[in-house]
């Protein structure tokens, strides 16, 4: 079989050590990476092996979102300007309840056409229709961790019970190495505690991944002490939940107890930033969950709530707002920074044995960026902190060139390979148009 061999490119490893090559070289074999170094120490090159110049591109391990709801373009730019709870209840909710199997399976081709495009390789998704979403997140070429909505409270069910995600667990698990089935528990308020405790059978009897939504807002938790008599982490610890593989998003109103919960169970927590701003719902405190042990990761949200799903973009916010938050321009390294959006998204999905970094042995996940851009240069690349400062500060998804899954390119010289761009592009124009029109969202 023929090899690939990328030459003279930049490349960050994301390694323990920090390992890059100014001049480097990357070779792929049966979808894993077998060689990562200096070009000038690359294996030798057959007849029948594939060789591309990466002069002018970064190469980097693609990028890792834990945190987005596939259906979320359908809904890009609706509800604006409204607190939390009224862009759920009467706006967003209202018009999900409107969607079919169908809208779900184009909406996912969107977020896989946005990721593939801004270097995303990996995403955790919650929602409904999670057959759907597969197929579509199949016929993408992305990895993925789709966790099967469960929700009880609200405008939005639409018949999703724990036996729906049974049922798609069932069907996926061990389907396609690239797709991980999981549970997706809408949030503590929205699930009643017998579902919590048929979601934890169910989980250790799978092995899966629970997903789920933890103290986003202070209505939130004040609804919990007032109904429960605890925080909504105090209850669901209760429930047994974190003994159950667990990724939480947002986890923005958390108490030092809650906090040493998430350190016992090595809950995983998914920070959201842009999202947390837009809604006004608050900043996650990232220094005293990381000071006390627990994993953290970075997330999108949906682009209903973000309004983009560009995790690189994101990424220059999410440092700049804790800086601030805690009064200290020297906190939050740029080093940190880059591993949340790489190495720190692979553990938080038990991955990181997997993808993440670049290292021989493990798989082909990777991107590349084009820094032959003005925003970009001058590019001093002889110094490691800058080439990791460029990307927190100064790059975007629209840099990334190149994506590649498993050693199989998504993209490449931005041409995606795998989705019909127009057809996508097209379907969901459409179908989010008649969304709007049935919610009766279509006047100002």
């Amino acid at each position: 079989m023929s090899r690939i061999f990328l030459r003279h490119g930049i490349v960050l490893t994301i390694d323990d050590c920090d390992a890059y090559y100014p001049d480097g070289c990357i070779v792929i074999e049966h979808e894993k990476l077998i060689f990562v170094g200096e070009d000038a120490q690359h294996p030798g090159i057959h007849p029948e092996d594939s060789v591309l110049d990466m002069r002018g591109k970064l190469i980097m391990p693609g990028l890792i979102n834990t945190h987005v709801h596939s259906h979320s373009p359908l809904f890009r730019n609706f509800g604006e300007d409204v607190p939390l709870q009224v862009w759920l209840n009467d706006i967003m909710w209202p018009a999900e309840s409107h969607m079919t199997e169908e809208h779900a399976y184009y909406a996912a081709l969107h977020t896989c056409l946005e990721f593939i495009s801004s270097g995303v390789t990996t995403f955790a998704d919650q929602f409904y229709f999670a057959d759907a979403v597969a197929r579509a997140v199949e016929k993408s070429g992305l990895r993925a961790f789709l966790c099967s909505s469960i929700f009880e409270n609200g405008k939005s069910e639409r018949g999703q019970t724990v036996q729906t995600a049974a049922d798609f667990i069932a069907a996926w698990k061990g389907r396609n190495p690239l797709i991980t089935p999981g549970l997706g528990p809408h949030a503590p308020y929205s699930v009643s505690a017998e579902q919590w405790r048929s979601i934890v059978a169910l989980s250790q009897a799978t092995h899966t991944l629970i997903h789920t939504h933890i103290s986003e807002t202070k209505t939130e938790n004040r609804k919990s002490f007032a109904e429960k008599g605890e925080s909504p982490t105090k209850w669901l610890e209760s429930l047994g939940v974190f003994s159950c593989p667990t990724l939480a998003a947002h986890c923005i109103y958390l108490s030092d107890e809650d906090i040493a919960v998430f350190r016992n169970h090595n809950v995983h927590v998914s920070y959201n930033p842009v999202s947390n701003l837009k809604l006004v719902s608050g900043i996650m405190p990232y220094l005293k969950l990381k000071t006390a042990g627990v994993q953290i990761s970075l997330g999108t949200d949906g682009a209903q709530s973000n309004n983009t799903l560009d995790l690189l973009q994101d990424l220059k916010l999410a440092v700049l707002i804790q800086k601030q938050k805690e009064n200290d321009p020297a906190f939050f390294s740029v080093f940190d920074a880059v591993r949340l959006v790489t190495i720190e998204g692979a553990k938080a999905l038990g991955l990181d044995s997997v993808i993440g970094t670049l290292e021989a042995g493990k798989q082909a996940d990777l991107i590349a960026l084009d820094i032959q851009q003005p925003h970009l240069q001058p590019l001093h690349t002889d110094s490691i902190q800058m080439l990791y400062t460029m990307l927190v500060y100064c790059a975007s998804g629209k840099d990334v060139t190149d994506a590649m899954v498993q050693g199989t390119w998504l993209m490449k010289d931005r041409e995606i390979l795998t989705l019909d761009v127009h057809s996508v592009l097209h379907n969901t124009a459409d179908i989010s148009e008649q969304l709007r029109k049935k919610a009766g969202l279509t006047g100002d």
